[in-house]
């Protein structure tokens, strides 16, 4: 999603480039040689120290090495250092231009950045000086499922399918492709077969639950731990297994981790130590404002991910996190123009014009009448592009219905509701939602059976069962009482 500007600073540029230059010369002592550290190495754990001294002493010992160049890399991007991994990365290409493996490294460290777009294109110069490595083609693929490419994803890790049949990295890609499209029969197959080779692997099993809860086989979503990229197999991918060579457990893996079981505070203590160590804002905004947010310190999240913007105004990731904080402030107005500045850089994630969506939906629930119906047409707009792209979950139909109703467009809120209920008959807000376009239609008789089905069921939303329970009685009332009047208008007629 995210996209951020991937420079050095002009000055260390120049003084890189001056060295390659000298090496070439074979006078390397002719200008001093840089290499990129840390800026607070001296305060960084012992073991860290010590790591990085050593790869730093194998490049100063072979400047004009690419491969020593990629094993400092290497081991800052086993410390979550990634942009000094980078920079190191960056030297081995210029070094060694012809090796696939370095802008694949390139690509798997921007990807981890967030910067997709250029990890993208990383990932396609390591393909065109390597075609015919399966894990390059199953990479971008991954990048173009994010970013809601589907059929750029498709062929991308159809192609690794059909360069090593073996290789597990295409067959997972392909099946997230087919439930992204609710084509659950394909990805079952694929899962399945897998699942039978490999019963121990977590991705196998983690997507197959998925797959099986999407087509109605399983209650309940899996409940297998989360799968951290570190922790991603490797399968049959031997550069990414030199670079496993170089891991660790990084303080900012285990911060990762805090946060996701909701420990804040201790996430915080943890940036805080990988700080002091030398990480650097884009690696640790972030995570700080995930933290933050949790906390419900909102002011802290904001200055975090604006000092991030400040150094990286495309990082899509940041903004994303700005448009949460203004939401939780209270500013959706300023939560909006955050995603309309996402999906302008990301045209293609389905995710954002689904959120932006919502965001105009609360918009207009709270505007004045004449400026509410500019806002829901707005927040048509981004959920149907979203739905377009490939969001094609319940909640995204859902709130697409909602819209429909703001705008009145009973016929087509009666066919979003009537599908949505007939997909996943257990969505109570939905059968009430119906009942709600059903009284509005004039159809008492089936808005009751919706309200009586979604009693049943147990509504989240008491207050609009309540609101469409009363307008139904009404309605009734008034049916029955003129129901009534004609009887009796009969009778008396019949009498006459």
């Amino acid at each position: 999603m995210p996209r951020r500007a991937a420079r050095l600073p002009r000055l260390l540029a120049l003084v890189l480039l001056a060295g390659a230059c000298a090496c070439r010369d074979e006078s390397p002592a002719a200008v001093p040689l840089v290499v990129p550290l840390p800026a607070n190495l001296g305060e960084l754990d012992a073991r860290v120290v010590d790591r990085i001294r050593a790869a730093e002493g194998e490049v100063r010992a072979r400047p004009g090495d690419a491969q020593a160049w990629a094993d400092l890399g290497m081991t800052y991007g086993s410390e979550r250092l990634r942009a000094l991994a980078l920079e190191c990365f960056q030297r081995a290409v210029e070094l060694d231009p012809e090796q696939p493996r370095w802008p694949y490294r390139q690509g798997i460290t921007l990807a981890q950045l967030g910067r997709m777009p250029e990890a993208a294109q990383a990932f396609q110069r390591s393909i065109a000086l390597e075609p015919s490595y399966p894990p390059s083609h199953a990479r971008l693929g991954n990048l173009h499922l994010e970013q809601g490419e589907l059929e750029a994803a498709e062929q991308a890790y159809r192609r690794a399918t059909e360069l090593d049949s073996s290789y597990p990295g295409g067959w997972v890609g392909l099946a997230r492709v087919f439930l992204q499209r609710d084509q659950n029969d394909e990805a079952l197959a694929i899962l399945e077969r897998l699942r039978q080779e490999d019963p121990e692997d977590r991705t196998f099993r983690q997507l197959l639950g998925v797959a099986q809860h999407q087509a109605g086989l399983a209650p309940e979503l899996p409940r297998e731990e989360v799968v951290a990229d570190e922790d991603i197999p490797v399968w049959n991918d031997p550069w990414e297994l030199e670079a496993r060579r170089f891991r660790q457990t990084p303080t900012l893996l285990v911060a990762g981790q805090a946060l996701e079981a909701g420990q804040g505070e201790e996430a915080l203590r943890l940036i805080e130590e990988a700080r002091a160590q030398g990480a650097d804002v884009g690696e640790t905004a972030l995570q700080a404002a995930g933290a933050y947010l949790s906390l419900g310190r909102l002011d802290d999240a904001l200055r975090e991910v604006t000092t991030l913007l400040e150094r990286e105004p495309d990082n899509t990731s940041a903004l994303l996190v700005r448009a949460q904080v203004h939401d939780k402030q209270g500013d959706r107005k300023g939560a909006v123009a955050e995603l309309e500045r996402v999906v302008a850089l990301q045209p293609t994630y389905a995710g954002a014009f689904v959120a932006l969506g919502r965001m105009r939906y609360s918009l207009g629930m709270a505007a004045p009448q004449e400026a509410a119906a500019a806002e829901y047409q707005k927040a048509e707009q981004a959920l149907r592009k979203g739905i377009d792209l490939g969001a094609q979950e319940s909640e995204v139909y859902f709130a697409f219905g909602q819209v429909q109703v703001a705008l009145r467009d009973w016929e087509e809120a009666a066919t979003v509701f009537g599908d949505l209920v007939e997909d996943e008959p257990e969505l109570a807000d939905a059968w009430v939602e119906l009942a709600l376009v059903r009284n509005k239609r004039g159809d008492l008789a089936g808005a009751e059976e919706a309200l009586a089905r979604a009693e049943t069921l147990g509504t989240a939303s008491p207050k609009l069962f309540q609101n469409v329970q009363d307008a139904l009685k009404g309605a009734r009332a008034r049916k029955d009482k003129k129901e009534k009047r004609g009887t009796e208008a009969g009778a008396s007629g019949g009498g006459g």
